[in-house]
Formats: structure tokens, C-alpha cells, sequence
């Protein structure tokens, strides 16, 4: 495996970092989940990704605005939300109470390549550099999917309805810390 493995810091904090934010993927691992090749055509790649976002509800399409422009790029879909993200908060769609639903080699670049440290400093090595240039060539296709359904999601509610889900979703962990406040200490140690 390429990059890092979790380290014990990992367990005790009880994926401090994946509650944040879902890994962000590098264009191979979408090939990869895709089963396609990099020089397949772009609406193959199209068909491919809209079936994937949609059907298996693990990754979402997100931005971050870079150069005076926005930049697509995939990551970790977050819970209760739709696979066109917005606001990256949350916590990701893969993280269960025993760590990532995820195998190992099947792991987005981002969370491969977050190093866990004791003090709970984590560092990502997976720059925005290397985003920057590995999702440039996809950016049309990313895009036209992102231009497609935003408007649509924004216009019938559905962002509205992720976000009341996602605070429901937050307000029940809350009160499931209260009732084992020994889980939340242990989350917190680190």
C-alpha cells in the first residue's frame, strides 16, 4: 500500500479526522472504482462516474475555489448528504464505530496518505498541489456532472433536506455522548 497506515492514535481518537471530512480521492482511485482507463473517452468516463456517484453513494463531487476559478475534484461522500458536495463538513460515509468500512488498498489517496501522529496533529500529504494537477484534465467532465445537477439539488430542496438531515444526524450523536460520556472522553484523549 502506498502511503500511511492508521495508527493506534486512530482508534483512540476515534477517526477525529473522518468525522470532519470525507478522504479526497486522486483521479486513479476514481479509475480504479470506475474499472475504467485514464485515455478512455469523456463520455464513457461520464456514464461511468454518474453511475458510480449515484448507485453506490460512497463519493461525492466537491470544489474549493483556486486561481479565481472553482476546482472539481472527488472525495468520501459525507453521511446524509447527496453525491454533489457542498460545504465539505461532515463525517465520512465510510467511517463506522470500528474505523473505515474500507479496505486498506481500496482507501481514497487522501486518507492513504494522512499520517497520523500520537499528539493528534495529523498531516496530509496529499497536497492541494498534486489535486491541483491530477484533477486538471478531468475538470470538463466534472464540471458539466457538477453544472447538471447543483442547480437541480439547490432548486428541489435536496441541499435543505442534507442539511436537516446532517443536523438530526448531529443532535442524536450528541445525545448518544451524553448518555456514554466514557466514549466521548476516550474520543477526546487525543
Amino acid at each position: 500500500m502506498d502511503g500511511y497506515r492508521a495508527g493506534e492514535e486512530c482508534a483512540r481518537c476515534g477517526g477525529r479526522c473522518c468525522r470532519e471530512r470525507g478522504c479526497s480521492l486522486s483521479p486513479e482511485d476514481m479509475l480504479r472504482a470506475l474499472s475504467l482507463e485514464a485515455d478512455e473517452k469523456k463520455d464513457r468516463i461520464k456514464e461511468a462516474l454518474l453511475r458510480e456517484l449515484s448507485e453506490k453513494n460512497l463519493y461525492a463531487i466537491d470544489s474549493f475555489h483556486d486561481s479565481g476559478r472553482d476546482f472539481y475534484y472527488l472525495r468520501a461522500r459525507h453521511k446524509c448528504y447527496t453525491f454533489i458536495g457542498v460545504e465539505a463538513m461532515g463525517e465520512c460515509a465510510a467511517l463506522t464505530e470500528r474505523g473505515c468500512a474500507l479496505p486498506e488498498e481500496e482507501r481514497p489517496k487522501g486518507g492513504r496518505f494522512l499520517e497520523s501522529k500520537p499528539d493528534g496533529g495529523c498531516v496530509q500529504h496529499y497536497t492541494k498541489e498534486e489535486m491541483l494537477r491530477d484533477w486538471d484534465p478531468y475538470q470538463p467532465v466534472l464540471k458539466e456532472i457538477w453544472d447538471a445537477f447543483y442547480p437541480v439539488f439547490l432548486a428541489d430542496g435536496t441541499f435543505d433536506a442534507c442539511d436537516e438531515a446532517y443536523f438530526a444526524w448531529m443532535r442524536e450523536r450528541g445525545s448518544a455522548r451524553a448518555r456514554h460520556p466514557e466514549r466521548s472522553a476516550a474520543e477526546n484523549q487525543s
